[in-house]
């Protein structure tokens, strides 16, 4: 017996693991059907599937507010034509309990749909932003309830109206009975169908549920003596209703779609503005030893004795230089892309403009041996002057870089010129240099791409200025054009209005070459909560002769200019833009406020967020992109040096 027991719990257990083995086999298939079924549920639903729960609820308050617009609009419509209908249906008239209904139909119809689509429309519009879905649907059955109703409502006047009957041969009179009265309101279902295209319930039970009165007013009479016409009628019906099905989903599928491409906006600007953080907080943390660092290097360069020591602080400087170009070119992308750099659109003298570009440009042409020429037209031009300075810059700096010296035999050049085009005035810079594939012109304006500098060799830029050509001509409107040859050379032009030309009166320009600039006697008010800046800054002014009034906020600012109690002054303010307490748009204005609002004053950051770009475009005060140049501070307040003491 013993024996038998365990033979039959061995041959159990034996069995079990085939038993699991089959049962798991039975799940998974299971699993597989109800995903398949799955999949086919959500390829006939579409992106609905794809919802999440607020998005579902955004879906649902879409189509509740293009609801309770549609149905008030098919109310007005439903009551304008019940006017018509109690005027010229033909009526019984056989007692007084039908003249009673035709007055409670109509006034039924006015009393009861009017007031209520106007509370429920107001309701809707009152519906707190932060409802739930529970408060939704109960609005959107509302409306529902409210459609059916008034469509039942008026489906009911059939039983006021006198049936149809056949007139004598050749009466072509209209005779407004049940009959006509029910195919009126089938065809009336048409604006029916597309005015309640949001709501499937609404839709559906105004078309179903509005045609149970003409099913008894109507039913014996369309059964037995005519029932083609009611075949005829129910198959309208049936079709009205297959519409209304594939229309309500469509409206559905496409709002749907709109919520999920504005909540794909939603996380691209967010994403965005979570880079330009990020950007602006690296940018400002590293511009801040970095300004530091050249306004040093440039002085210990200026007062060294030892040779090989200037040498290695050239090499710093070269790198602190590097370092600028390459954090300002960021920056000038910033604010291109969050559109933050204004412009301002003038006359502009394009030999002058063109004349200093090729000054500046000179000495970098002459070093690397190559032959730089003008040949300007006296045109005007409409345009902005800082940026296409900064457009034309910027080809001429590309055009030296990537020009050797001497090329099959040929020594290395560069022409900047300009032809009239109607209308047009193109500026243009050619070179003989290495020239870019045909293939690779697409991609020289995209941001650090540089075709022929694989190693990244910083000494033929980062890649950032085309960039900010083109981003700039797109700002600006003119058009660009690129026309390369590889081994031969390239040709960059940028396309600007034409304005006129130079009366002759005016083709001399007068240029004054300075030495060091004197700003003797210029009181310059400096705001940099930076103490290792501010005194860098300040003892570099100090020596050019300015009277420095320093300070980490504009109360110290504010505070030393009363207890110094100067006679003129300040003539300049310079502050940072992010300090502890208060922002260099606010620091400013409050100097201002306690001493002069004429005074001219410059700000200067690191920081490349499109708020911060923004706020100081507005303030209409001047940005200057942190590490600032010594030269740029000076150059800047020459030109705002009062011409006589006391001014």
């Amino acid at each position: 017996m013993a024996s038998r027991t365990r033979t039959r719990r061995d041959s159990d257990v034996g069995e079990e693991p085939g038993a699991r083995t089959s049962l798991s086999a039975s799940e998974t298939a299971h699993k597989i059907e109800r995903r398949r079924v799955s999949e086919f549920v959500n390829l006939v639903r579409g992106p609905v599937a794809a919802l999440s729960t607020e998005q579902n609820l955004l879906v649902k308050r879409d189509l509740l507010e293009s609801l309770s617009r549609r149905a008030v609009c098919w109310m007005a419509l439903v009551l304008f034509v019940s006017v018509f209908v109690f005027e010229f249906g033909y009526w019984i008239k056989t007692s007084d309990i039908y003249l009673l209904f035709r007055v409670v139909w109509i006034f039924g119809l006015w009393g009861m749909a009017a007031p209520m689509a106007i509370y429920l429309l107001k309701k809707t519009m009152a519906l707190p932003k932060h409802a739930g879905v529970n408060a939704v649907e109960q609005m959107h059955w509302a409306w529902a309830a409210l459609v059916v109703l008034t469509s039942v409502w008026w489906a009911a006047g059939s039983f006021g109206i006198k049936p149809p009957f056949f007139p004598a041969h050749g009466d072509s009179h209209i005779i407004f009975h049940r009959n006509f009265f029910l195919r009126l309101t089938l065809i009336c279902h048409v604006f029916t169908v597309l005015l309640l295209a949001p709501s499937l319930r609404a839709t559906l039970g105004s078309l179903v549920l509005g045609t149970i009165p003409f099913g008894f007013s109507l039913g014996e009479i369309l059964l037995f003596k005519l029932p083609a016409v009611l075949e005829s009628l129910t198959a309208q019906l049936i079709g009205y209703c297959l519409i209304a099905w594939f229309l309500c989903y469509d409206q559905k599928h496409a709002c749907v779609k709109e919520v999920i491409l504005e909540e794909a906006r939603s996380r691209a600007e967010a994403a965005r503005a979570e880079k330009n953080q990020l950007i602006a907080a690296i940018s400002h943390d590293l511009r801040q030893p970095l300004t530091t660092l050249g306004l040093k290097l440039n002085y210990i360069e200026r007062n060294i004795e030892s040779t090989r020591l200037a040498e290695d602080v050239s090499i710093a400087q070269r790198q602190v230089d590097a370092m600028e170009g390459m954090i300002n070119g960021t920056l000038d992308i910033c604010r291109l892309e969050s559109g933050t750099w204004s412009v301002e659109i003038q006359e502009v003298v394009l030999p002058s403009l063109l004349h200093g570009i090729v000054v500046d440009m000179q000495p970098l042409a002459r070093a690397k041996g190559l032959k730089l020429r003008l040949h300007s037209r006296p045109y005007l031009t409409h345009t902005d002057r800082h940026a296409l300075d900064r457009i034309i810059r910027n080809m001429v700096t590309n055009a030296v870089r990537y020009t050797p010296s001497e090329q099959g035999g040929k020594k290395g050049h560069i022409l900047v010129g300009c032809q009239r085009r109607g209308n047009l005035v193109k500026i243009s810079v050619w070179d003989n240099g290495i020239g870019i594939a045909e293939d690779k012109q697409a991609d020289i304006f995209k941001s650090y791409v540089q075709v022929d500098n694989p190693e990244r060799d910083r000494e033929k830029g980062f890649g950032l200025g085309l960039s900010i050509v083109q981003g700039l001509a797109n700002l600006l409107g003119h058009k660009l054009d690129v026309d390369s040859t590889p081994g031969r050379g390239s040709r960059f032009s940028v396309t600007v209005p034409f304005a006129g030309r130079i009366p002759p009166e005016l083709l001399e320009v007068q240029t004054v070459e300075s030495g060091d600039l004197d700003l003797t006697n210029m009181v310059v008010a400096i705001i940099e909560d930076n103490s290792d800046l501010r005194t860098e800054i300040s003892m570099r002014l100090i020596e050019h002769g300015c009277y420095v009034v320093a300070g980490e906020s504009s109360c110290d600012v504010i505070e030393q200019l009363r207890i110094e109690a100067l006679a003129t002054g300040p003539h300049f303010i310079l502050s940072d833009y992010r300090l502890k307490n208060e922002d260099g748009v606010a620091a400013i204005a409050a100097v201002r406020a306690a001493t002069d609002a004429s005074i001219p004053a410059i700000l200067w950051s690191g920081d490349t967020s499109s708020a911060v770009l923004k706020k100081v475009t507005v303030s209409g005060i001047r940005l200057l992109s942190k590490p600032v140049s010594e030269k740029t501070i000076l150059t800047l307040l020459a030109k705002h040096k009062p011409s006589t003491e006391g001014e």
